[in-house]
């Protein structure tokens, strides 16, 4: 677990580092856009959670080593394989369509950066994925420190040129991330296997599965980033640039809680199997206590210390987030409760009850930002998150329960 912890550390460190120099080095505008490209590589991660993530969490730890590394090896070049074509896709679509992320025109570099990102982005996941499968956080700690610190450099150097845009700083995370990555997959000896027969033969597996993790993927990504996108349209691109600088400091929060999720749905996932039901039930009760104490902890020291940060890190131009920060962290203690139920749930293989949820969820989200945000500005804009979040963790709460009362009977008839 300590391991898990100090690797979200270091990755939670380095986007609250890009963050910072975008709003001591950027203009709003440029914050904002390159906040529009992150969204959006969230959706291409959904994508990448629900066909290849979330269904080799659920099954590969249920099979034995040679079967393991087989289905991981298919994984790899079935990742592989759909990141480079979104990367494609995704690129020409933002320099082709502008207004999809609200902007009047997409440059080359802006859009060549998005590509790296997401085939950066995609790697890493997917490694990351198979060593926490393999317990092994160790490693997933000392190939992230690597990229942190190379990351880092990097930045420095693009500070130091005076050249903070969203396209430079797209190229430079995309670039670190596929380069090291490429050496981490060396290194951990993975071999992508780019066959149509290993990836019918794993289809057969992941399909029943994503079926409903991937709708349930994108519907989670649209009113967990539908901010962004009412953001621009409702409260203008300078409000919604404040608006991800406030999620930058109650960021933490959320890898964080991934860094738990790292580990719990694997352990999880194997208890279930064996049928330990009162085993999953504790573990999952100390980890909702944990959420709770963890955000009262947290926000009430960056209360504290806002004048602070006020005065030293947002300056004049974001002057003045205190609300905006408080609603995030009232998104995150949700985020956190919904997260811990959902890896139940998806552990469990219960990933249409999951979609469901999700699916009810963006209604009330996405309903609730668009007409609180016409209403409210901002304020109505981070209720309607919040709102649309904390009914996502209620039905994942209900549909947790319900399914762990039958998990023994589901293990008698084989069903699950």
């Amino acid at each position: 677990m300590s391991h898990s912890l100090i690797d979200q550390a270091i990755l939670s460190a380095s986007n609250f580092l890009i963050g910072l120099v975008f709003i001591k080095f950027a203009t709003k505008h440029e914050y904002y856009a390159f906040s529009q490209i992150i969204g959006y590589n969230a959706l291409t991660l959904a994508l990448q959670g629900a066909v290849v993530n979330t269904t080799a969490l659920t099954l590969l730890p249920q099979k034995d080593d040679v079967n393991r590394a087989a289905a991981a090896r298919a994984f790899f070049g079935l990742q592989l394989v759909l990141s480079l074509f979104l990367a494609v896709v995704g690129g020409l679509a933002i320099w082709a369509v502008p207004s999809s992320i609200s902007m009047d025109e997409v440059s080359v570099n802006l859009a060549l950066g998005m590509a790296l990102l997401i085939l950066a982005t995609w790697l890493r996941e997917f490694l990351r994925n198979v060593q926490f499968i393999n317990m092994r956080p160790d490693l997933c700690l000392r190939n992230d420190l690597i990229y942190v610190l190379v990351l880092v450099a990097a930045i420095g150097g693009l500070v130091l040129e005076g050249s903070v845009r969203a396209d430079s700083m797209l190229l430079l995370v995309g670039s670190v991330g596929v380069g090291t990555g490429l050496l981490w997959a060396l290194g951990a000896g993975i071999k992508p296997v780019v066959t149509f027969s290993a990836w019918r033969t794993l289809w057969k597996e992941v399909w029943p599965l994503a079926r409903w993790s991937l709708p349930a993927g994108v519907v989670a990504w649209a009113f967990g980033n539908a901010y962004l996108l009412i953001g621009a349209r409702m409260v203008g691109p300078e409000g919604t640039a404040e608006i991800v600088a406030a999620k930058l400091f109650t960021a933490p929060l959320g890898m964080l809680f991934l860094s738990w999720a790292n580990i719990f749905r694997p352990k999880v996932s194997q208890s279930i199997t064996k049928g330990e039901v009162a085993s999953v039930g504790g573990l999952t009760r100390l980890s909702m206590i944990g959420v709770v104490i963890i955000v009262v902890l947290y926000c009430g020291a960056l209360t504290l210390s806002y004048p602070y940060l006020e005065t030293y890190l947002l300056g004049e131009k974001y002057k003045g987030l205190r609300v905006d920060i408080a609603w995030w962290g009232l998104f995150f203690l949700a985020s956190g409760m919904s997260g811990v139920c959902n890896g139940v749930l998806l552990a469990g293989g219960h990933f249409r009850q999951s979609f469901y949820a999700a699916a009810g969820s963006s209604v009330v989200s996405i309903g609730s930002m668009l007409l609180l945000s016409w209403m409210y500005g901002k304020n109505g804009l981070m209720a309607g998150a919040v709102m649309g979040e904390a009914c996502y963790a209620g039905i994942l709460f209900l549909g947790m329960r319900a399914m762990l009362r039958n998990v023994p009977d589901e293990l008698k008839r084989g069903n699950r």
